[in-house]
């Protein structure tokens, strides 16, 4: 008897354990070498690729773009994804960060030389659900504050670079 309420308490143990796996992101970006500021992922884009996967993790391609209305200014140069993915994956960040250069080597980029961003969503213009996230690459800052809290220039990049595809994307009312 003793036996079978040690097996049964294992089992209920076992099974606790399972319900508490916790989701992770497993994302990879590949961001171009050098690049530092603020990387858009749009995700349920039509017309655009679905994100691909190496192993357990969706591979998230960054390509560097520059915003008109910030032209002659430091932070004109921004990343962006686009995808058909409907939406990210939401959990525990665990995602990794390289930098790509011109042949395709790639080098890890350290975590204090990123930070997350706000993740958010708005109906495009043939009534889709666009869900983007951002984030923010340095090199030249990199530190416990700037994974915390990014950078002032960036964040106005982020504010700039936001409302250009909000407009450009979003239904107009």
């Amino acid at each position: 008897m003793k036996k079978y309420i040690i097996v049964a308490i294992s089992l209920l143990f076992l099974a606790g354990c399972s319900f508490n796996k916790q989701e992770t992101t497993n994302n990879i970006f590949l961001i171009p070498e050098g690049f530092e500021g603020s990387i858009f992922t749009f995700y349920n884009m039509p017309d655009e690729p679905p994100l691909k996967k190496e192993d357990d993790y969706t591979v998230i391609p960054v390509k560097e773009k520059t915003l008109d209305v910030l032209k002659d200014t430091e932070i004109s140069q921004y990343g962006v994804s686009f995808t058909s993915t409907k939406d990210m994956i939401y959990g525990v960040v665990n995602d990794k960060y390289y930098y790509v250069d011109k042949n395709g080597k790639r080098k890890e980029i350290n975590d204090q030389c990123i930070s997350l961003g706000s993740n958010g969503g708005f109906s495009g213009k043939n009534g889709e659900d666009i869900k983007y996230s951002v984030i923010q690459v340095t090199s030249s800052s990199c530190g416990p504050s700037f994974k915390e809290n990014g950078r002032n220039d960036f964040n106005a990049q982020v504010n700039h670079v936001g409302k250009y595809y909000f407009q450009k994307l979003a239904i107009k009312k």
